[in-house]
């Protein structure tokens, strides 16, 4: 055979070598784990509650976003992650969440109080926030101290201490109606729990000193 035969040959032999050379170096062939989540929505959501009282803030939103990433329509999810913002301070993001979940439901006591906060808190879309505060009160199942509580502030920094005054006022009735028959409370509802009378107390004294 010719040197330009045996060269010919070689070029055809090369590249088949080099694959079992490159194979003989890499025996282990790398297993692929595919993790599959075993929680389902509401699970997420009690573990994010579980970790939520024990004050492990990070550790209940990653919950509620996990719950969110298997039902994107999961109400609790939506208000509990807003929560957790609200309690982080991040006001723009739970108005995110506690507008989405006024989505799934609309007018909920729940979600518009709590919006009602974030808003409070930034300052910003007052105005909205009263009128959809005042939707609440005045519907079924509205006259509830807490939320008469949020409807004053709300009213308050929108510059109405007249009408800020009438919610504080009926607020704080509606709570010491309840202490005193508290295995019931008022209308039905539970028992008016002290912090809400402190907390109505408190925003009725920032109403003075605002409007003397």
């Amino acid at each position: 055979m010719s040197g330009e035969v045996r060269l010919r040959s070689w070029r055809r032999v090369l590249p088949f070598l080099l694959v079992l050379l490159l194979a003989g170096g890499c025996s282990r062939i790398p297993r692929i784990i595919v993790l599959e989540d075993p929680l389902n929505a509401a699970e997420h959501v009690e573990l994010g509650v579980a970790y939520e009282r024990k004050g492990e803030l990070d550790l209940a939103r990653r919950e509620y976003e996990r719950a969110l990433l298997k039902d994107r329509k999961f109400y609790r999810a939506r208000v509990n992650l807003g929560n957790i913002f609200l309690a982080k301070k991040e006001y723009g993001k739970a108005r995110e969440e506690y507008l989405l979940a006024l989505e799934l439901r609309p007018g909920d006591a729940e979600a518009t109080n709590n919006l009602s906060w974030a808003v409070i808190f930034s300052g910003e879309g007052i105005d909205e926030a009263l009128a959809r505060m005042e939707s609440v009160v005045s519907g079924p199942g509205g006259r509830r101290a807490a939320l008469l509580d949020t409807l004053g502030v709300l009213r308050m920094r929108a510059n109405r201490p007249g009408a800020a005054e009438e919610a504080f006022a009926l607020a704080e009735t509606l709570c010491r109606q309840a202490s005193v028959a508290p295995r019931e409370g008022v209308n039905g509802d539970a028992p008016c729990p002290e912090e809400v009378l402190r907390e109505i107390e408190d925003h009725r004294g920032e109403l003075r000193r605002r409007f003397p």
